[in-house]
């Protein structure tokens, strides 16, 4: 049986603790210490268990399936400031979070880690070997190993409704009066909303160029709005493209591209290029970012279109890893040339969609084939597993993926199709 013990008493075994350190220090004159710094810096799921329920074609009866899967595949964001560890990549369904086991648990500095109760403020030391139960937030005690020093988080598994084995298209009501010339498809809130083209979106926030040239923002998409006390400059922008984390993009008359960090868009600069800017898209952009995984508060941002001045029909590819954390402010546009060698080129779209989902980019346009890159952009090959629905009949699409894991599509003619995990 684990030890039951209140976070007060805890304190006291600490110190205890620490004494002994100490006295073991002197005896054998290692390099033993302690500190006071408090913090959880690692953590990862053990193997999981997944429940789904199949029906046979024969007999018509239900049977639930067991399968396990490696929960190290889905890392766990430890948000030190709002102390919170939770994971993006949300689990698949049907997985027993009431049975988890964390396979790793690093504290700063040798730091210890107990588990408090789900119904009570008592607190058990934890191990690797714990069975815990995930269905509600837990909190996790970290003491630093000096035992002066203590700090919480509340982890939190965040499970799919919709992230089964096989994609699927379901069709939707369909939308009257839809002209995919002059609108598109974007990701709002948790949602999609049908926008003009001049817009884009970064949560629940977007942004538009009004009639004289500077930028107005909307929390709704029908009201539009300028900071009252912020200054704005003309960058004479022909088109805004997209945005990051924290910075919007476009496209200037001047054919520079052009970033502002300013949460409205007020005041804005060129970007830096590693190659010369005549081989920036002039046409049929579009742009996606998504967190870059190596590094924290990073983005990667991939932008996409046509260039009129290249004759071999593939498309102006270019990426960019964005820091935004700290005194960091941004990074380099990279230009990722056309290569003989490389088979899987993306060719030049009339207005492309370009989509991160499932941890691949996808992108499809005037051909009507969805093209996926696992590479960030730099190959990319027809999807089998994403292809438009078969009984669409049409030549242009639009496609946008929300936060629940939805992909969705929309044609010239206002059929609405979801895509997910069933």
């Amino acid at each position: 049986m684990r030890m039951k013990i209140m976070p007060k008493m805890l304190c006291v075994l600490m110190a205890v603790a620490t004494l002994t350190t100490s006295c073991l220090k002197d005896k054998d004159s290692t390099n033993t210490g302690t500190y006071s710094d408090v913090a959880i810096t690692y953590l990862t799921l053990g193997t999981l268990n997944r429940y789904t329920q199949t029906t046979s074609a024969y007999t018509g009866n239900d049977t639930v399936v067991k399968t396990t899967f490696a929960g190290s595949a889905y890392p766990m964001t430890i948000d030190h400031l709002g102390q919170s560890i939770y994971n993006k990549k949300e689990l698949p369904v049907g997985t027993d979070v009431a049975h988890v086991v964390l396979s790793t648990v690093t504290a700063k500095n040798n730091g210890m880690v107990a588990l408090q109760r789900a119904t009570s403020d008592s607190l058990s030391w934890l191990t690797t070997t714990d069975s815990i139960d995930f269905t509600t937030p837990r909190v996790l005690w970290v003491y630093s190993s000096d035992g002066t020093a203590r700090r919480t988080y509340t982890v939190t598994l965040n499970v799919s409704p919709n992230t089964g084995i096989d994609f699927a298209w379901k069709k939707m009501a369909d939308i009257a009066g839809v002209s995919l010339a002059d609108s598109r498809l974007v990701a709002f809130g948790d949602t999609v909303r049908l926008v003009s083209r001049g817009v884009v979106t970064r949560g629940d926030k977007a942004f538009r160029l009004g009639d004289d040239g500077l930028v107005e923002t909307s929390t709704d998409l029908e009201q539009w709005t300028r900071e009252q006390d912020a200054t704005y400059d003309n960058a004479d922008l022909k088109c805004l493209i997209g945005t990051g984390s924290t910075e919007l993009f476009a496209m200037g008359n001047d054919g520079k591209l052009k970033k502002s960090a300013h949460a409205s868009g007020a005041v804005w600069q060129n970007e830096s290029l590693d190659e010369d800017e005549q081989l920036l898209p002039d046409a049929d952009w579009a742009l996606v970012s998504w967190p870059y995984a190596p590094v924290d508060s990073t983005d990667y941002v991939l932008m996409v279109g046509s260039n009129s001045r290249l004759a071999d029909g593939k498309a102006s590819v270019w990426r960019k890893i964005s820091q935004y954390g700290g005194n960091t402010k941004g990074g380099r546009w990279v230009y990722m040339p056309s290569d003989d060698i490389n088979r899987f080129q993306l060719p030049a779209l009339t207005r492309p969609s370009l989509v991160c989902y499932e941890g691949v980019v996808l992108c499809v346009g005037s051909d009507m084939v969805v093209r996926q890159s696992r590479d960030q952009g730099v190959t990319w090959q027809t999807s089998g597993v994403y292809a438009l629905p078969s009984t669409l009949q049409t030549q242009q699409v639009s496609m946008a993926a929300d936060t629940k894991n939805r992909l969705w599509l929309l044609t010239a003619e206002g059929e609405l199709w979801q895509g997910a995990r069933r």
